[in-house]
């Protein structure tokens, strides 16, 4: 390096810890006995902790299984004795009750997925870890040693208790020195061993931590996906609702069903109008036949007053007995009769025949004619025509706190807020009175590779995440535009089409899924990845920094020093936060010696140093990280590693907001908002924007 390496044997043996390892820095110097119980304490509570997760998702799984197998049964019971009643409703009722099936398969694979992704994984982290596996040599190690270190501690208290004045001065001194001597050693291989499983146990705690919050995450995914395909099969039966038409099934009804009463009446009267004649008139019997055969034919009116007049005209003879009942011709119609009624099925088929069977036993028939009022037959019938025909008038007035169906159906694209409005009625809760907005997040990360202070490969990358405040489907159906501002600066972009949608044929433009995005139960959710385009150059103004690290490989010395100051070209001003360099140096590393303060891992054979803040907008001026080490052999030159932290900023000039004049896809509610624009600013906006700038892999070498 052309310099004298820095003396640093001034420096204290114990380096003071940085504020990035916490352990080491809460219980490196502590009591040795005191501060092993409180880690191995923490451990075996965090054990407990998860097992105690684990029992909790088990316990979720039975509920969701007593779950299924109640739908099971539910799907297994007959509800609809004559199907027929249903009549044009059919297709409804069949949709609602297939929805058991699906909700049967979703909550099913519900179970498998909580069972295999959250329930066991968290189970096997506390028992079958290899991370806290690889902690039980050293647990056994440091147990002897705070034993070992405990004992000499009393041992030296007791002789420095004892009197230094007398015979004995000279012999109680020589053994408090050795016992001192010895506590000292004590100590030493104590912190050597300590500070190795301190940096494990710290590592251990982060890794069941993250896995933690990663498992939760992950059901909570889980259970959003199956409930939204919940969604969309309240959404197919709930359309089959809507579509079905009540007047259809009416009218239906009536015109299969109208005539069958007025049937019977004409066919009873021919039955009982006998004459004391003995032989039935050929014409008039056929007539009776073919009208007796064709009964359920018979849709208008005309076709009784027909049989009406014939009737008149010429009356009926038949045979009777001397107690009156009549005696069945030869050749009897009868059971073409009950064969045309058993073709011709119908609702309440049976009944009607069996019906009509035992009436033709009963029936008493005699010489006498039944006396008709033809006007009370004509007014009746008269009056059942007009009900028929007449539109049923809607009811203006409505409960207090329920809606109009017609209202429903016009403005109301979501299946919860149909159902829920107009069978639950409620208040509006405070939630639901203030105004609805979003959450973003613009988070980017550069990927920088250096030699010498010069920039060889760069790669800037991002992403936008969405957090929706309003988790309620009911009141979110809306759908929301954003704008990309500068889009066209972008390389690559891949939205997440489960909740952005490209609007058709505009660039930069995209339709949020709330719906959907309001399921995700109030968390962050990544919406869209890309990659800034970056001009080869001008690709040092996305370099926050300069950093050039310079060694001095001896056989049994290494100096290292790392320099780095602010990069007057980049893009980003203001404070570079959480700026760390990590070196790895090896060649049997023994006494390190730094300044600043840094941390040495023995295991992993590399240096860290955790220095201030940077404020890039002030002049550049060159820094420096000094570091020796004690080899047993020539060390290697290596690469520094480098990570920063710049909030409030981004290397690209994408910015994100809303569209207010996006359709909202409801034809009453969007008519309302073209009449007054700033309605909709109003219900949707961005309530917070946040942004920031990391390193991703920032190598720097020689």
């Amino acid at each position: 390096m052309g310099q004298t390496p820095l003396d640093l044997t001034s420096l204290q043996e114990t380096l003071p810890i940085p504020a990035t390892m916490p352990y080491l820095q809460a219980f490196l110097n502590d009591n040795p006995k005191k501060a092993f119980d409180c880690v191995q304490l923490r451990l075996k509570k965090a054990k407990t902790l998860n097992q105690e997760i684990a029992n909790y998702f088990l316990d979720r799984v039975r509920v969701e299984d007593d779950y299924v197998r109640g739908l099971q049964r539910l799907a297994a019971k007959a509800f609809i004795a004559d199907r027929n009643s249903l009549g044009t409703f059919v297709n409804v009722w069949d949709t609602l009750f297939n929805e058991l099936n699906e909700i049967i398969k979703i909550h099913t694979y519900l179970i498998s997925k909580i069972y295999e992704e959250v329930e066991g994984p968290l189970r096997e982290k506390a028992t079958s870890d290899p991370e806290w596996s690889q902690l039980k040599p050293h647990e056994t190690n440091l147990g002897k040693l705070s034993r070992e270190y405990e004992e000499k501690l009393q041992k030296f208290n007791k002789h420095r208790s004892k009197s230094k004045v007398g015979k004995k001065a000279d012999a109680i001194e020589s053994k408090l020195i050795e016992a001192q001597k010895a506590l000292e050693e004590s100590k030493v291989e104590w912190q050597n061993n300590w500070s190795t499983y301190l940096e494990k146990t710290q590592a251990v705690d982060l890794t069941r931590w993250e896995n933690l919050k990663e498992t939760i995450a992950r059901f909570e995914t889980i259970q959003a996906d199956t409930y939204q395909k919940r969604v969309e099969i309240a959404g197919k039966t709930l359309g089959t609702v809507v579509d079905y038409d009540v007047q259809g099934e009416i009218k239906d009804f009536c015109s299969k069903k109208g005539q069958i009463n007025e049937v019977k009446y004409a066919f009873s009267i021919r039955r009982k109008r006998v004459t004391s004649q003995n032989h039935l008139d050929v014409s008039s019997q056929h007539r009776m036949e073919n009208i007796d055969s064709h009964s359920d034919g018979l849709r208008s009116p005309s076709a009784i007053s027909v049989n009406n007049d014939h009737h008149e005209a010429a009356v009926p003879k038949v045979v009777v007995d001397s107690e009156g009942y009549s005696i069945p011709p030869t050749e009897s119609k009868w059971d073409n009769v009950s064969s045309s009624n058993e073709e011709n099925d119908s609702d309440s088929r049976s009944e009607t025949a069996n019906s009509w069977n035992q009436e033709k036993m009963r029936v008493e028939i005699k010489p006498t004619v039944v006396p008709i009022n033809e006007e009370e037959a004509a007014a009746a019938m008269s009056l059942v025509m007009t009900h028929l025909k007449s539109t049923p008038t809607a009811k203006k007035s409505t409960l207090r706190g329920r809606r109009e169906a017609n209202s429903l159906i016009s403005s109301s694209p979501t299946s919860y807020e149909f159902l829920e409005s107009a069978n639950h009625p409620r208040a509006a809760s405070d939630s639901e009175t203030k105004p609805r907005g979003l959450r973003a997040s613009i988070f980017e990360t550069v990927n920088i590779m250096s030699k010498s202070g010069e920039v060889t490969k760069i790669l800037v990358t991002g992403e936008i995440s969405l957090q929706y405040n309003f988790p309620t489907v009911r009141d979110h159906s809306h759908s929301v535009r954003i704008r990309i501002d500068n889009f066209e600066t972008l390389e690559k972009s891949a939205p997440n089409t489960s909740y952005l949608r490209p609007a058709p044929g505009l660039v930069g433009l995209y339709d949020i899924d709330t719906c959907l995005l309001s399921l995700a139960g109030g968390t962050s959710v990544v919406v869209m990845k890309y990659q800034v385009h970056i001009d080869p150059e001008s690709k040092n103004i996305y370099v926050p920094l300069q950093v050039i690290p310079h060694w001095k490989c001896e056989s049994n010395l290494t100096s290292l020093a790392v320099s780095y100051q602010v990069n007057p070209e980049c893009k980003l001003k203001g404070n570079l936060s959480e700026l760390s360099f990590i070196v790895p140096v090896d060649g049997e590393v023994g006494t390190v010696q730094s300044k600043p303060t840094g941390v040495w891992s023995m295991e992993k054979q590399r240096i860290y140093w955790q220095v201030d803040d940077v404020d890039l907008s002030t002049p550049p001026e060159r820094k420096r990280i000094l570091a020796r080490f004690e080899t047993g052999k020539a060390s290697n030159p290596a690469p520094a590693a480098v990570r920063f932290l710049c909030k409030g900023q981004l290397l690209s000039n994408i910015s994100i907001d809303i569209v207010p004049s996006v359709s909202n896809g409801i034809g009453v509610q969007e008519q309302e908002n073209s009449n007054n624009p700033g309605k909709f600013e109003s219900v949707f906006k961005f309530q917070e924007i946040s942004c920031q700038v990391s390193s991703g892999k920032f190598i720097a070498s020689q």
